[in-house]
């Protein structure tokens, strides 16, 4: 009856952010979970941002640009916290572009995700005329990312594949497994200075960072022509 009584109220609000907003302070404890996050702080007023997770999976308060807190609305998010973790752990050393730290902290039994937080932009948020602008630029540097990782096998994390006998190859391998919506661009150098969110990351096949998940045509065709470059380059000095 509280959820339907919510959503009836929530209908009302016709901005889609404020609709968001509402309906998680009505069903959530908001407010306590951005006093704990406020409490990492060492400023007396911090300065607070709300993000609003894909599919409403997560609730994420970010502290002064400084850390990220990643509070679960599913369940109390320990499986997949401890997965994630694992995973950055183990590709950190590895990726050409940065991994940003993570550890996990308790809040009332609550696995929340705290991180350390990476300034800049994403590439979405950019016009189209600057992406193709600095398309090649970009695609040079995910084409190394995706080429390095996806080569990668550290023994740490080889339960977590499908099997622990399957190979890395073209294509396929350790992926972020949303890439586009998750490397964070320095705006003045157009250099990429981080990789977020790796929840759902993944040893599968990747091809599909080359053909989909952006409307960007000219950017997909970059990354796929430096990635076969990179990869033929590399089967020839074998």
């Amino acid at each position: 009856m509280k959820k339907l009584l919510i959503n009836i109220l929530c209908m009302f609000v016709w901005n889609r952010h404020k609709r968001m907003a509402l309906r998680m302070e009505l069903n959530y404890p908001v407010k306590k979970w951005t006093e704990f996050a406020k409490s990492f702080s060492n400023k007396k007023h911090p300065v607070v941002k709300y993000v609003y997770g894909f599919r409403c999976k997560n609730f994420v308060v970010n502290i002064d640009d400084k850390y990220v807190f990643k509070f679960p609305l599913k369940n109390n998010g320990y499986e997949i916290a401890n997965r994630e973790k694992r995973i950055t752990d183990a590709l950190r050393p590895i990726s050409p572009i940065k991994i940003p730290d993570m550890e996990i902290v308790d809040f009332n039994g609550l696995a929340v995700r705290k991180y350390e937080c990476i300034k800049g932009v994403g590439f979405h948020s950019l016009d189209k005329a600057t992406q193709n602008k600095h398309a090649d630029k970009l695609a040079t540097q995910l084409a190394n990312f995706l080429y390095i990782i996806g080569k990668s096998d550290p023994i740490e994390i080889r339960d977590l594949k499908n099997s622990r006998s399957e190979k890395p190859s073209i294509m396929h391998g350790w992926n972020q497994n949303d890439l586009w919506d998750n490397f964070i661009i320095n705006p003045k150098t157009f250099d990429i200075i981080g990789i977020i969110d790796w929840e759902g990351a993944k040893f599968n096949d990747f091809y599909r960072c080359f053909i989909s998940d952006t409307s960007n045509s000219n950017i997909k065709i970059a990354l796929l022509r430096e990635y076969l470059k990179k990869y033929t380059d590399a089967q020839k000095k074998k």
